[in-house]
């Protein structure tokens, strides 16, 4: 197999292990590898990132749905998801395509250090809707500007804000994600934005596979070191973007 495509498989199976682990983060892997990598302009690489990890991630949910705390997904969904289909219609068409590269490398890094030094969650005992509604807010502009879902973010943020198990909070961030994707997809397609289905379906399939290797990954290895490797992994793509021309 030539070393090119072994790369390409291996980083999009990457892509469905993230969200398998952390409720999130394949965007922050799958838009890199589409722009730097594979060559796509940006706005059909956040729509191929907005279909294959929407589809995916709207996949688990159904088939999870009784175990979500869905007052904390609808909680958070109300207010990200029309700011997500308004980011997508008409915040990314008049922002550079250098400044939302750069936006994404600040959140992988921003991501990579809430990964490494977490919030002490003994200091939240209670829920606060009102940091729930900011955060919701910011991850539909962040997921219609640069198809980042805040998978990563919105699990922290419910247990956090909500009181939500952390464990149920990743089940309730992946259905967050793909109601998200949902939203901001309407915004891209809107504006014409197309992308060949064949590669979507590669793309699909590969990441479908990683979630289930994530699953597997998951229950034979230590959250703590997972989370430092990932972290660390994180590190690297968000300089190599900022400092990428």
């Amino acid at each position: 197999m030539d070393a090119s495509i072994l790369i390409d498989i291996t980083i999009l199976l990457s892509v469905g292990i993230a969200l398998a682990m952390f409720g999130g983060g394949g965007a922050v892997i799958l838009i890199p590898y589409l722009t730097r990598i594979a060559g796509y302009p940006l706005d059909e690489a956040v729509l191929m990132s907005l279909l294959t990890i929407g589809i995916n991630t709207g996949n688990k949910t159904i088939r999870e749905r009784k175990s979500i705390d869905w007052k904390a997904v609808l909680a958070f969904s109300v207010l990200a998801f029309p700011t997500a289909a308004a980011s997508g219609s008409y915040l990314a068409p008049i922002v550079p395509d250098t400044v939302r590269m750069t936006v994404f490398g600040a959140f992988t890094l921003t991501v990579a250090t809430l990964m490494l030094f977490p919030i002490n969650q003994n200091a939240f005992s209670r829920k606060n809707p009102l940091a729930l509604a900011i955060s919701a807010l910011l991850t539909g502009v962040i997921c219609g500007l640069i198809g980042v879902g805040g998978g990563i973010f919105i699990a922290p943020t419910l247990s956090l804000f909500w009181s939500t198990p952390l464990k149920q909070a990743v089940k309730g961030s992946l259905a967050i994600v793909a109601l998200q994707s949902g939203a901001a997809l309407l915004g891209y397609v809107g504006r014409g934005v197309s992308v060949s289905p064949t590669a979507v379906v590669g793309i699909l399939v590969l990441i479908a596979l990683g979630m289930l290797v994530g699953k597997r990954l998951k229950a034979a290895t230590s959250d703590r070191n997972l989370k430092s490797y990932f972290a660390g992994f994180l590190i690297l793509i968000g300089i190599w973007v900022l400092i990428r021309p």
